[in-house]
């Protein structure tokens, strides 16, 4: 079974910590790996939790199995899109008040896979600062927000936005298990739902 298929099992789901650590080879970067699989590779040496979803309808029942295994009970959410999906899902979200709940739920700009990270802006974060949201974060993602580099982000923020870049840009990153102590507010605990929407090139 090739890296892909098994990122398609929900890793973070059906995995504990010792089995990762015992197959941490996997994760070593490849000249032949794509960049949605170096992502993936990243996020997840990085202590990051990776979910591929084939179709939309996945969403649902990942979302909800991502909940409770992370024990949020309430999760703070802006996004009127995102809203729905958690609607569909049963999951109580809280759109005004992210001090009274357990994490956060977002789209992004770009998914960086040079460096497993993400880049998100006021458009998903709205007029918070980063630093005061909670630690768990889950990030809904398309395979063609994908890139290589956190330059090829900002050139395509650049090209969305044109003019009106949004008052907002900036990136987070999984907390290794070494840094437990990392108080950072660009370190989160990070789980990212990646959705395949074909308009991606695989490129490497």
């Amino acid at each position: 079974m090739n890296l892909l298929n098994k990122l398609k099992i929900v890793t973070g789901l059906t995995s504990d910590k010792t089995n990762n650590e015992t197959d941490n080879t996997q994760y070593i970067i490849s000249k032949d790996d794509t960049i949605d699989i170096i992502f993936a590779k990243n996020l997840i040496k990085n202590n990051g939790n990776f979910f591929y979803c084939d179709k939309k309808s996945d969403l649902i029942t990942t979302t909800q199995a991502l909940t409770n295994k992370l024990g949020i009970e309430s999760i703070y959410c802006i996004e009127p899109i995102i809203k729905e999906l958690l609607t569909k899902s049963s999951i109580n979200y809280n759109d005004t008040h992210y001090l009274q709940c357990d994490g956060i739920i977002s789209s992004c700009e770009f998914l960086i896979a040079q460096h497993g990270k993400i880049m998100l802006s006021s458009k998903q974060l709205g007029s918070n600062n980063i630093k005061n949201l909670p630690k768990e974060h889950i990030v809904i993602a398309y395979t063609s927000q994908i890139v290589k580099s956190l330059n090829e982000g900002m050139s395509g923020l650049n090209k969305r936005y044109i003019d009106n870049l949004p008052s907002t840009i900036t990136t987070i990153k999984s907390q290794q298990i070494q840094d437990n102590d990392n108080t950072e507010g660009n370190i989160k605990n990070i789980s990212v739902l990646l959705i395949e929407d074909y308009q991606s090139s695989k490129s490497k």
